[in-house]
């Protein structure tokens, strides 16, 4: 948006002309232009002047700031303000101007104004003298009483002596309050002095400054430091909770290396056994002697009933059954003991059989053999 002149600026057409063409006051808070096109600087604030000494019209704009148009012999004033401006404040920057009828292009540089450094004035203190007042004293009168008893006197009732008080000194007060200097004031020193102490002044709030901020990086610092101890915390819960665990587990580690050690003992006990019994040959003769035994009580066994068998069809045909009833349960009675012996050695040779299998399953699955 490209808004006039008067919108921002003091716009003063000016009728008197200059006849020369130069630029007055290039860097000051104003400057009087008389060539076109120009660059000038100017004090934030400041102001110039435009002459227009051609033959045509100057038309410009400043694109987003301002423009203007100047007749021939005529001049334009700008004000180029940074306070009380609203939204178009000419801050410190290059502003440029581009000319509507031939193309031209000037630039308007505003800065900063620089400190001006005003010298120090030495004031010397003023002394107030003490002012001498002078006692008031106050005479009493002298009172006179006649008392007529047939006599005339003449008495003093009372007198009052003078009170005389002493010179009073009144203290100064304020800035008259000091004490008076009575030598000589060199004011190059004096001078020399202040600027010391104002460097060391300025370098103490220099210092104070960078304190400031290394005091916010440590207290940023400090609030770091505060999260990782928080973290550091956390994890040193965690890192107890791991040793607990690691100290449960080196326990059952224990527990297992002491079950692996009572397992390697009674598997040395047993493999000594089974070595041994590897060993004992009279296994296999008892296990083929009981065998035998089985296979002669069975033989027996079968001779005996068929004994009976034949016994008890005589016995149907025989008169003296008693007789035979007692041969008969005699027969019983050994065939029942001839098989109960021959349940004995027939168990007694399976027990030794579990046992023979029960050492060999130990030598191949434990032992690997």
């Amino acid at each position: 948006m490209i808004k006039t002149i008067t919108a921002l600026t003091v716009l003063t057409l000016i009728v008197s002309m200059s006849s020369a063409y130069a630029i007055e006051g290039d860097g000051t808070s104003h400057v009087e232009v008389d060539v076109y096109p120009f660059d000038i600087t100017i004090l934030e604030g400041g102001s110039m002047t435009l002459h227009n000494n051609g033959e045509q019209t100057i038309n410009f704009v400043s694109h987003g700031w301002f423009e203007g148009s100047v007749p021939t012999n005529d001049a334009i004033a700008l004000e180029f303000p940074v306070v009380n401006c609203g939204t178009t404040c000419f801050t410190e920057g290059m502003y440029y101007i581009s000319d509507l009828n031939g193309g031209y292009q000037s630039t308007i540089k505003i800065v900063k104004p620089v400190p001006v450094y005003v010298e120090p004035v030495y004031v010397a203190p003023v002394v107030v003298e003490p002012v001498y007042v002078a006692p008031v004293v106050v005479e009493e009168p002298v009172v006179e009483s006649l008392v007529n008893f047939n006599a005339t006197s003449s008495e003093t009732l009372g007198t009052y002596e003078a009170i005389s008080t002493s010179s009073t000194f009144v203290e100064p007060e304020g800035i008259y309050n000091v004490a008076n200097y009575d030598g000589e004031v060199d004011m190059i020193t004096m001078q020399t002095q202040l600027a010391e102490v104002t460097a060391q002044f300025n370098d103490s709030i220099t210092k104070l400054a960078e304190q400031k901020v290394a005091i916010e990086n440590h207290d940023t610092t400090v609030q770091s430091l505060n999260t990782q101890i928080g973290s550091l915390n956390t994890t040193s819960i965690e890192v107890s909770t791991l040793e607990q665990t690691v100290l449960s587990l080196q326990l059952e580690k224990d527990e297992l290396n002491a079950q692996i050690t009572t397992l390697g003992n009674a598997t040395a006990t047993q493999l000594a056994t089974i070595t041994s019994l590897q060993g004992d040959t009279t296994l296999d003769v008892k296990i083929v002697e009981l065998e035998s035994q089985i296979v002669a009580l069975t033989n027996t066994t079968s001779t005996q009933l068929a004994t009976i068998t034949e016994l008890s069809a005589n016995v149907i045909s025989a008169s003296d059954t008693s007789v035979l009833d007692s041969k008969i349960a005699n027969l019983e009675a050994q065939v029942v003991s001839l098989t109960s012996e021959r349940d004995q050695w027939k168990q007694l040779a399976n027990n030794w059989y579990a046992v023979a299998m029960d050492q060999l399953k130990v030598m191949v699955d434990i032992l690997g053999l």
